[in-house]
C-alpha cells in the first residue's frame, strides 16, 4: 500500500492506493455498556454496501509495542454517530502528535480499515490475516518536524515493528497485521507549498490565480499564474484545527529558523467559543460537535440558532487572527529577506477566508516588511485548502523509490 496521510487535529485527510479517505480525527474508548451487538446483514447487497464503506464503520483493538493507551476503540465517523464520549487530541498539549498515541491509533486503524475494505472487494478469506506492507508519507507540525530526533523517533514508531489492528464488527474478528517498509516524515506547510509549485494540478493553479486576479487587479496582466506558483520567497500560513503551521521559504528552500507553528489554531478559537455559547445556553457538548453543526445547511426552524451560532464563533475569530499576524511578523523578521507572496491554507483558512480581516491585515504587515509594497496574500479556494498537505504527500508517496 502507498500511504498519504495527513493527520490533522480536526480530522484524518490520507490517500490510501489512489482512494480519498477522510474522517474526524477522533475515537470512542468503548466501555463494556457500549460494546454493540455484532452487525448482520439482511441481504448481500446490505453487506457489500457496508463493506464499501467500512472506513466509517471501524470498532477496533490494536496491538502494538508502539501504542501503550489500552482499550477497544470506535474510530473517526462511527465514533461520532455513536454519540458516546469523544477522545481527540489535546490541542493545548506541547508534547505534539509525534508522542501522542492518538495518531497511531487513528492511522493504523485507518491502514488497516481501508485493506478489509481493498481484501473484500477481491473476495477474499477474511476469516485469514491480512497482510498489509506499507510505504507512508506523514507530516508534523513545524515546531516537531523541524526536528531531525522528533522526525527520527515518530518514523521508529512506525517501523519499529509489526502492528496487528483487529476488527469486531462481525462475529468472527477480522485481523490485520501491518508492516511499513518506508516511512517518510514531512513538515506541515512545506508539503503544501511543495504541491503548488509542482503544477499538478491545473484547477488548483487557475484558481490561485483568479484569486490573485481579483483581489489585486492592478497585477493581473503583469503576473502570470506560473510566475504565482513558482514563486521562490514564499511565506505559507497553514491554518489547521490545533496549530498554525507558518513556513518561510527563500530560493525555493525551507528556512527552519525562520518557520514556526503557533500552538493554537481554529479548534482553538472554537473552544472559546463554547465558553460563550454555554453562557447564553446554548448546548453544544464539544468543539467536534459545534464544527458538524456549522458545517451543517439548517432547516427554516433552524435558521434563527444557526445565525446566532455562527456570529458568536465569528466573534472569535479576530484576536485569533492578531495572533497568527504576530507569528508572520516573527517569521519575516527572522528570514531576513524579501517575501514575494503569501499563501494561506488548511481547513481553517476556509471560514476565516470571508468572516475574518485576515487578508486585510497580512497584507498590512508583509507591507511593512517591504519598503510600503503589496506583497500579494493568496487563499488558497475551499476545495483544495485541507488537503494541500495530503496531496504533496501523495506526491511523495507515489513517487517514492
Amino acid at each position: 500500500m502507498k500511504v498519504a496521510n495527513d493527520l490533522g487535529y480536526g480530522s484524518v485527510k490520507a490517500i490510501i492506493d489512489d482512494k480519498e479517505i477522510k474522517f474526524p480525527s477522533v475515537f470512542t474508548i468503548e466501555r463494556e455498556q457500549d460494546i454493540a451487538s455484532p452487525i448482520e446483514f439482511e441481504s448481500k447487497g446490505q453487506k457489500d454496501d457496508y463493506m464499501k464503506d467500512f472506513i466509517n464503520h471501524m470498532d477496533v483493538t490494536i496491538s502494538s509495542s508502539a501504542v501503550k493507551t489500552p482499550g477497544r476503540f470506535l474510530i473517526g465517523q462511527y465514533a461520532m454517530d455513536k454519540n458516546l464520549p469523544l477522545t481527540h487530541f489535546d490541542i493545548n498539549d506541547y508534547a505534539g502528535k509525534s508522542e501522542s498515541d492518538y495518531s497511531l491509533i487513528l492511522s493504523l486503524s485507518m491502514i488497516a480499515g481501508a485493506a478489509v475494505e481493498n481484501a473484500y472487494s477481491k473476495g477474499s478469506d477474511l476469516s485469514e490475516p491480512i497482510k498489509v506492507k506499507s510505504k507512508m508519507a506523514v507530516a508534523l507540525p513545524v515546531k516537531e518536524g523541524s526536528d531531525i530526533n522528533v522526525k527520527n523517533m515518530y518514523r521508529s514508531r512506525y517501523n519499529g515493528s509489526t502492528h496487528q489492528v483487529t476488527f469486531h464488527n462481525f462475529n468472527n474478528p477480522i485481523t490485520v497485521n501491518i508492516e511499513f517498509d518506508k516511512v517518510f516524515v514531512a513538515t506541515e506547510g512545506e508539503t503544501a507549498q511543495f504541491y503548488i509549485s509542482t503544477g499538478e494540478n491545473k484547477d488548483l493553479t487557475t484558481k490561485i490565480k483568479a484569486d490573485f486576479d481579483e483581489h489585486y487587479p492592478e497585477l493581473a496582466s503583469l503576473v502570470s499564474a506560473e510566475d504565482l506558483i513558482h514563486a521562490k520567497n514564499v511565506v505559507s500560513i497553514d491554518i489547521g484545527a490545533g496549530t498554525v503551521d507558518i513556513v518561510v521559504i527563500i530560493n525555493g528552500k525551507a528556512l527552519t529558523v525562520a518557520s514556526f507553528s503557533l500552538s493554537e489554531g481554529y479548534d482553538n478559537a472554537l473552544q472559546e467559543a463554547l465558553e460563550v455559547l454555554e453562557d447564553k445556553r446554548y448546548n453544544f457538548a464539544s468543539v467536534a460537535e459545534l464544527k458538524e453543526f456549522l458545517a451543517s445547511k439548517p432547516s427554516p426552524l433552524s435558521r434563527a440558532r444557526y445565525n446566532a451560532v455562527e456570529k458568536i464563533v465569528f466573534a472569535q475569530l479576530e484576536p485569533f487572527c492578531d495572533r497568527i499576524v504576530d507569528e508572520v511578523s516573527r517569521a519575516l523578521r527572522k528570514a531576513g529577506a524579501g517575501i514575494e507572496v503569501a499563501t494561506v491554507h488548511g481547513g481553517g483558512s476556509i471560514p476565516m477566508k470571508d468572516q475574518s480581516q485576515l487578508r486585510t491585515k497580512l497584507e498590512e504587515k508583509l507591507k511593512s516588511y517591504n519598503g510600503g509594497q503589496v506583497v500579494p496574500v493568496l487563499w488558497i479556494p475551499a476545495p483544495y485548502a485541507q488537503t494541500l498537505n495530503r496531496d504533496g504527500l501523495w506526491y511523495i508517496a507515489k513517487n517514492a523509490a
